[in-house]
């Protein structure tokens, strides 16, 4: 007995349901009423303190070290994490993640530094490709999420001096990006890190609200090549 149009259209329907739900990986949200703000990141990584990428008060992430690298300990010394995601390697997998939310503390900064703002979100973003051993991957660029600015730059490399992650390990290969923007009168900047480029177009795709917006992807392209991922 041959199946009426409208069944066929509607099982066709039905079919292409599970196949929008695979492609899209669970996500878990993260939501802050003080800035206004939902972030909604892939499952499989893990919310740490967020101490853990500081010490003496500046950001050890990235291959940023307070030692060895004095200038970038002092251009992340305003930053306070809000949010620091990680995924750690396993047995079946050695592939490592982490995503850092953090705000710029204006108030620490220099005058002159309080002038220019819109300098700060570039810098910050940027900074990625400013650790030694690492180098610019990416044209560094302003875009729209809605009406929303972002500033954005990304890097690969051995960074040198690194300090060890939340494992004891020191990365050999990391590919990380910076995404900065000025929202509800706060400086916020993500850095994402991986040591996987296919790991790291993936976190980059965790979606963000501002405000009443409707969710969207914080980076909506595509970084490099997965030739160098980890396996």
């Amino acid at each position: 007995m041959p199946i009426p149009f409208t069944h066929r259209i509607l099982a066709l329907c039905i079919l292409s349901l599970p196949i929008a739900a695979v492609a899209q990986a669970p996500l878990t949200e993260w939501r802050s009423d003080t800035l206004n703000l939902r972030f909604s990141y892939p499952s499989d990584l893990a919310p740490v303190d967020s101490a853990q990428g500081l010490h003496d008060g500046h950001l050890t992430l990235l291959g940023i070290s307070g030692t060895s690298d004095p200038a970038l300990a002092a251009a992340t010394r305003c930053l306070h994490p809000d949010l620091l995601l990680q995924r750690t390697a396993t047995q079946g997998s050695q592939q490592t993640a982490t995503i850092l939310l953090a705000e710029l503390d204006v108030t620490c900064l220099t005058p002159e530094q309080q002038v220019a703002s819109k300098d700060l979100l570039a810098s910050m973003a940027e900074l990625v490709a400013k650790v030694p051993g690492m180098t610019s991957i990416a044209q560094p660029t302003w875009y729209n999420i809605g009406w929303q600015k972002v500033h954005m730059a990304a890097a690969q490399g051995m960074p040198q001096g690194s300090a060890p992650t939340a494992s004891g390990a020191t990365p050999s290969q990391l590919f990380t990006m910076g995404l900065s923007t000025t929202w509800n009168n706060h400086l916020l900047v993500w850095y994402f890190s991986s040591n996987s480029t296919d790991v790291l177009n993936r976190i980059t795709k965790s979606t963000v609200r501002f405000g009443r917006s409707a969710a969207a992807p914080l980076y909506p392209n595509t970084i490099g090549n997965s030739t160098n991922s980890a396996q």
